[in-house]
């Protein structure tokens, strides 16, 4: 049966609460997958492991990575990593040029593993990017379900537009 993932991250469980004036968290909640599924991450984390390290594409991968990531938007909880970037039109947008390179690259070891949605098979490439070059462990959730249709270009967060701020701190965005 179904069981939701056990890779779980000490932050996840001990996180403190966030200052005082910042906006409340949410419970975290993972969608639940199966022993088949989690198995299929564990084998495509190692295939993933061995050829980025042999291709030294690292960075692609975690600029990938991020731009399908960073296109959510709170206000409308639209966009984020649901497996789009495969789509010609959000490849197209002019923050994403050179991500067809990292989209050909995968796609043969994505073909092994059908059984992964594009939106975790991208997100892994990313979590490995920052494993292989001597990064930390990062948590990992599958269940992410693709999407038909990219977000709107333009929603990659901009490094001219203001933080967040409350009270002249800035927050994370998981606060927000």
């Amino acid at each position: 049966p179904p069981r939701p993932s056990p890779h779980t991250h000490a932050f996840d469980i001990f996180r403190p609460p966030p200052p005082e004036g910042a906006p409340a968290m949410a419970a975290k909640c993972y969608p639940t997958v199966s022993d088949e599924y989690l198995a299929a991450v564990a084998k495509a984390k190692r295939k993933l492991r061995g050829f980025i390290a042999e291709k030294n594409c690292a960075p692609l991968m975690l600029r990938l990575a991020w731009h399908s990531a960073g296109t959510f938007d709170v206000a409308t909880k639209t966009g984020g990593p649901f497996g789009t970037m495969k789509c010609p039109a959000e490849l197209a947008h002019g923050a994403n040029a050179g991500l067809d390179i990292a989209v050909r690259l995968l796609e043969p070891i994505k073909e092994q593993f059908p059984i992964l949605s594009y939106a975790d098979f991208y997100q892994l490439a990313g979590v490995v990017a920052v494993e292989v070059t001597g990064g930390p462990e990062v948590p990992f959730h599958p269940g992410r379900q693709d999407k038909p249709e990219p977000p709107p270009e333009g929603r990659l967060p901009d490094a001219t537009q203001e933080a967040l701020t409350t009270s002249g701190r800035c927050f994370p965005l998981r606060w927000v």
